[in-house]
């Protein structure tokens, strides 16, 4: 896979989906025979995350095969009182 085969989305702020497409094509010619394959393949999955999250300042890298995504995570705030009149 190559960086620009992978595609991130998140879908709510607890699920992100990473979606891929490869396509491929190998051609081999010899003496007496000519092969041509085409590879082609997708793959979805989606991951729940362990705390809110933010797309705002979210960063993805992909080095040597290696998928890497980080997020902030959403502040709550804290409860707070209404005084009632």
């Amino acid at each position: 896979m190559e960086k620009d085969d992978v595609s991130l989305q998140i879908l709510n702020p607890r699920a992100l989906e990473i979606s891929c497409e490869r396509k491929g094509e190998k051609e081999e010619k010899s003496e007496g025979y000519y092969v041509r394959e085409r590879l082609y393949g997708s793959m979805q999955r989606l991951v729940t995350l362990p705390s809110d999250v933010t797309e705002k300042d979210a960063k993805a890298s992909f080095k040597n095969g290696v998928l890497e995504v980080r997020f902030n995570k959403i502040k709550i705030s804290p409860k707070s009182r209404i005084e009632i009149e």
